[in-house]
């Protein structure tokens, strides 16, 4: 098992970098290129000798702290393992002791082990998408209320109050969170809250440029929508909304409002909110 681990975390270290490499070279050099037209090939050595602070630049949206964190603690782990020998190996060949009697468990671990240490894609055990994670989260809610002013009642109509109840039950009184609203109008003028899930594609948000191609993307999945709501859930963190009310209907506008709910304790209300888009044919 020391061997595995040792091995293991020598590989940790080398395998983030050629990930890196393999990541910059990827769809023909397009990365790489964006990289150079970026940075020019006069300044890319001084660029790489300040890695990974370079990756911030417009247009380069890869996670290198990611990589970089990786080869650390692979590096971390062989340094702690070959300097500490004499102090770990005596544990692992106890642990070794317990398992070696059942040889299919044993086998499991070391490899287990040494995918882990070694951070190789085995394709059962991924270490997620890579710079997918919650380092700069902010909590959308935050104490006290905000004077409430008169929107459309179609907005009211809207949101999920015993969602809001749900999401708001651990917070002391009063409170207010904020969100956003996706509003559609069909073309005999009703409303009908929706949400990106309804796309069923992963990251709907960057369809949300042009509004023409926004709106053919919902319309084109209305006359499916039963099916959508058969199969629910799906790839998709969206709250579960009845889509029933479409009917077929064509959407010819939708509104994206960003919102703030308040509540007392006894009173639950828009606070405030303001259209961010409209997309319309």
């Amino acid at each position: 098992m020391y061997k595995v681990l040792l091995w293991g975390s020598a590989l940790g270290f080398f395998f983030p970098i050629f990930s890196l490499f393999s990541r910059l070279s990827a769809n023909e050099g397009e990365y790489l290129g964006k990289l150079i037209e970026l940075i020019g090939y006069g300044h890319l050595l001084g660029y790489l000798a300040y890695f990974p602070s370079w990756h911030f630049g417009e247009g380069i949206a890869f996670p290198y702290d990611l990589y970089l964190r990786w080869s650390v603690y692979g590096m971390g782990s062989f340094l702690a393992l070959f300097l500490l020998k004499k102090k770990i190996e005596p544990y692992l060949k106890k642990t070794e002791s317990y398992l070696i009697g059942n040889k299919k468990i044993y086998l499991f671990l070391l490899f287990a082990v040494f995918v882990y240490q070694s951070k190789v894609f085995a394709g059962w055990w991924y270490h997620g998408i890579a710079g997918w994670d919650f380092s700069n989260w902010e909590s959308k809610i935050h104490s006290g209320v905000e004077q409430s002013k008169v929107y459309p009642e179609y907005l009211k109509k809207g949101i999920n109050w015993e969602n809001f109840k749900v999401l708001t039950s651990t917070q002391k009184y009063p409170y207010t969170i904020s969100g956003k609203a996706l509003i559609a109008f069909t073309e005999d003028n009703r409303s009908l809250p929706i949400n990106l899930g309804l796309l069923e594609i992963v990251f709907p948000d960057r369809f949300m440029d042009d509004s023409q191609t926004f709106l053919n993307l919902i319309n084109y999945k209305i006359p499916m929508v039963q099916d959508y709501q058969r199969l629910y859930p799906e790839h998709t963190p969206y709250a579960y909304i009845d889509y029933s009310e479409f009917n077929g209907s064509q959407i010819s506008k939708v509104e994206y409002w960003d919102l703030n709910l308040s509540s007392d304790g006894s009173v639950d209300v828009i606070s405030s909110a303001r259209i961010n888009k409209v997309f319309s044919r």
